[in-house]
C-alpha cells in the first residue's frame, strides 16, 4: 500500500459508504471517550456493531451481551494500552497483552439463537472482537472483517490477530517514510486525505474495505495518466 493507493481507497470509502454516519453517532453517544463500564455506552456500542454488520449481537439479547462485555472488560482492562496510544508506539509486550485481550473477547457470549427446538450460544467472534477493541482504542486497534482476514491469510486466532497488528504497524512505518519524502507529517495524513476524523489505523481499514472487501483495486498509473490527459493535463 502506498500513498496513492491509500488516497484512492479513502476517497471512495468516504463517498460510498454509510459507515461514517453510524460511527459518528456512536462517538457522539460516548463522548468524550467510550467507557465500557457505562451502560448507555455499551448500548451505543452494540447498536453501532449491528450497523457495521455484526449480526451475532441479536437485538433481543443486547442487555445480556452488555453485561457480558462489562464483565470481560473488568477482567481484561489491564491488558489494554493507555487511551490515545497509537499502534506505532505499542511495544512487543503491549502487542502480547492485546493478543490476550482479543483471545478472551472472541469467546464472550454475544447472543443465544434458536434453530428449531434447539438453542445455541453465539460468541463475539473474530470480527466482533476486533471492532470492540477498535472502539476501545481507535488509534491502536484496526478493525477487520472476514473477507479481509481470509484474503490476507489470518485465521482469526489470537496469534493471527497479533500478526495483523504487527503487519499494520509495518504499513504505517512505510507510509510514514513516504510521507516524509513528500514533506507531510504522518499525523496530518488523515486530514490530507479528507478523512480528518479517522485515525491512522482506520485509514488502513478503509483501504482494506474498498480494495479487499469490495474488490475495487486502484486504477493503474497508466490509466491515471490517460484520465489526466483527458482532463486537459499535459503529457
Amino acid at each position: 500500500m502506498n500513498l496513492y493507493e491509500l488516497a484512492y481507497a479513502c476517497y471512495l470509502y468516504g463517498h460510498f459508504t454509510g459507515f461514517d454516519k453510524s460511527y459518528h453517532r456512536f462517538l457522539r453517544a460516548t463522548a468524550p471517550s467510550f467507557d465500557m463500564q457505562s451502560g448507555p455506552h455499551r448500548k451505543a456500542l452494540l447498536e453501532w456493531l449491528n450497523s457495521w454488520g455484526c449480526r451475532q449481537f441479536a437485538k433481543d439479547f443486547h442487555p445480556q451481551a452488555s453485561e457480558n462485555l462489562k464483565h470481560w472488560h473488568e477482567d481484561n482492562e489491564h491488558l489494554l494500552p493507555q487511551l490515545g496510544k497509537e499502534l506505532l508506539d505499542l511495544s512487543s509486550d503491549e502487542l502480547d497483552s492485546a493478543k490476550m485481550a482479543y483471545g478472551s473477547l472472541v469467546d464472550v457470549q454475544a447472543s443465544l439463537k434458536r434453530r428449531g427446538s434447539n438453542e445455541f450460544s453465539v460468541s463475539v467472534g473474530p470480527t466482533g472482537a476486533a471492532k470492540i477493541l477498535f472502539a476501545l482504542g481507535k488509534d491502536a486497534f484496526p478493525p477487520w472483517d472476514i473477507r479481509i482476514r481470509k484474503r490476507l491469510g489470518y485465521d482469526g486466532t489470537s496469534p493471527s490477530y497479533k500478526k495483523y497488528l504487527k503487519d499494520v504497524q509495518e504499513i504505517l512505518h512505510q507510509l510514514k517514510a513516504e510521507c516524509q519524502k513528500h514533506g507531510i507529517a504522518l499525523s496530518k495524513l488523515p486530514a490530507k486525505l479528507g478523512r480528518s476524523s479517522s485515525s491512522l489505523v482506520e485509514l488502513v481499514d478503509e483501504y482494506n474495505w474498498v480494495v479487499i472487501t469490495n474488490s475495487c483495486p486502484p486504477p493503474s498509473l497508466n490509466c491515471l495518466k490517460m484520465w489526466y490527459r483527458w482532463a486537459g493535463g499535459i503529457g
